[in-house]
């Protein structure tokens, strides 16, 4: 069959929208595999920390790192491996000072349920004192509350579940401040999902009731974790924020009408724009790692326009003397 140069020019034309297609998913992806030689990958993609960390470089561990917060991987093997993704800061404020916290997420987990174990759950440290601590949403074959040294300390009813509350000491293991002995807190889900809503803070909060002590904020992530095991995952959604709790506000008040951002895509740039209620306030943006990119007092504009700001996620506070309120925002 011949065909026309209409025919021929809409072919051409849509084989190369094919292929930067292909580039630009390509471009939004990197993968990371851990070899011989070494045991952990960090650093920072769109804003958000990642770690993927292979404990002495034992058969297959691998990562992969997508828009925004979203990442996968996939393990076989193994000694212990780990893969996790969400924010980091600077170990000189508590939960409490920076806001609440909380993820959605849906997640493709698929660990072999023949050997080993593996656990799908929220995961950080504190400093002083020296936390690890967990939110267990899946996992398989094994976890704390197994230990023969694991105490458990209550229950917490949320997000539609029931968490049971677990404390383990660990005696003299690596941590982030190098070999330590430390507390680890859980709450492990009683009722496995792979999906949903999950309020940080309210564990948080639990755990210091019942004189859990939290310390100085060092990370919280979303993490995937497998014991001499199989398998791998996919997020297909994933959200890790924190908002501050607006204070002196009337509760009839519509805070959604007070404070709104906008980005343009591909640009770099946000415009703010303020309720008048904020005239002769602050602002600040913040990035996820906690680093302030911009200020201004004595705000005089119910608009301002901020630019150069480079891809990711970022946190915007805006404050006056009647209110004191965080939204995020996304650079793409």
């Amino acid at each position: 069959m011949k065909m026309n140069n209409f025919n021929k020019i809409a072919l051409s034309f849509s084989l190369l929208l094919a292929v930067l297609i292909l580039n630009v998913n390509d471009l939004s992806s990197q993968e990371m595999c851990i070899g011989s030689g070494s045991s952990q990958k960090r650093g920072v993609k769109d804003g958000y920390l990642y770690e993927l960390w292979n404990q002495n470089s034992q058969g297959t561990a691998c990562m992969t790192l997508g828009t925004g917060a979203l990442f996968s991987g996939y393990w076989n093997g193994i000694e212990n491996y780990l893969a996790r993704r969400g924010l980091g800061y600077n170990q000189t404020q508590e939960h409490q000072e920076i806001g609440r916290f909380e993820a959605t997420y849906n997640c493709n987990y698929n660990p072999s349920s023949a050997t080993g174990n593996s656990y799908l759950s929220i995961y950080g440290w504190t400093v002083e004192p020296l936390i690890e601590y967990y939110i267990i949403e899946d996992w398989r074959n094994w976890i704390p509350s197994m230990s023969a040294g694991s105490t458990k300390k209550g229950t917490l009813t949320v997000d539609g579940g029931v968490y049971d509350i677990y404390v383990n000491t660990r005696v003299n293991q690596p941590s982030i401040k190098g070999t330590k002995t430390f507390e680890q807190y859980f709450s492990i889900r009683r009722e496995k999902r792979t999906s949903g809503t999950i309020d940080i803070s309210a564990h948080f909060d639990k755990w210091e009731s019942l004189g859990l002590e939290m310390g100085k904020m060092y990370e919280v992530a979303f993490v995937v974790e497998g014991y001499k095991s199989n398998g791998s995952f996919e997020f297909t959604e994933l959200d890790v924020s924190v908002s501050k709790v607006p204070v002196n506000i009337k509760e009839e008040e519509d805070l959604s009408q007070n404070f709104s951002v906008y980005s343009k895509p591909n640009s770099g740039s946000v415009s703010i724009n303020f309720h008048d209620s904020f005239l002769n306030g602050s602002v600040k943006i913040f990035n996820a790692l906690g680093k302030v990119v911009f200020s201004e007092e004595n705000i005089n504009s119910q608009s301002i326009m901020v630019s150069s700001l480079s891809r990711g996620l970022y946190f915007v506070n805006v404050n006056s003397d009647r209110q004191n309120c965080t939204n995020k925002f996304l650079v793409n």
